[in-house]
């Protein structure tokens, strides 16, 4: 992943919902966009974010209430045009800091049904407890995946 680039990787994607992410990702960092072929997932949608910057309150602040606000909405959109059809995203930073030489990713699927927009909300929201429980990890660990547990309602780390 380039330093300073946002990336986007996607298949089944709108043009539309690409604008939507790139017009909103532009104003944060200059953006590579790029369709990936759909392969054998099972997903009717796939879409991957990298961002270039940790998983702080500073990256919410940098990409803006406003931007961050339209990128919730475009995938809560996502979702409900989408029906009952599987998709995944994926939305992965540079650690917690910038002095952590990881990868945090939050994967979110379509299968956890009416809790999905919930889910959404709460990657803003949990912060702190995801910095406390990282810091508390091994420190060599390199790469970090949260899922979200529609029955604990929460991010919860994989192992």
């Amino acid at each position: 992943m380039n330093d300073t680039i946002t990336t986007i990787e996607h298949f089944g994607i709108s043009p539309f919902e690409i604008e939507v992410l790139y017009n909103s990702l532009s104003k944060f960092s200059p953006v590579d966009e790029e369709e990936i072929p759909t392969g054998e997932s099972g997903y009717v949608s796939l879409l991957n974010i990298e961002f270039p910057a940790p998983y702080d309150e500073y990256f919410f602040q940098s990409v803006g209430p406003d931007n961050w606000q339209k990128i919730k909405y475009l995938f809560k959109e996502m979702k409900r045009r989408r029906g009952k059809k599987a998709f995944k995203i994926t939305l992965s930073f540079r650690g917690i800091s910038e002095e952590m030489n990881s990868k945090v990713d939050f994967l979110l699927t379509s299968e956890i049904g009416p809790q999905f927009e919930y889910a959404i909300e709460k990657i803003e929201h949990a912060v702190d407890p995801i910095h406390q429980e990282i810091t508390s990890l091994e420190p060599e660990r390199q790469f970090m995946i949260y899922t979200y547990d529609a029955s604990a309602m929460k991010w919860l780390l994989s192992e």
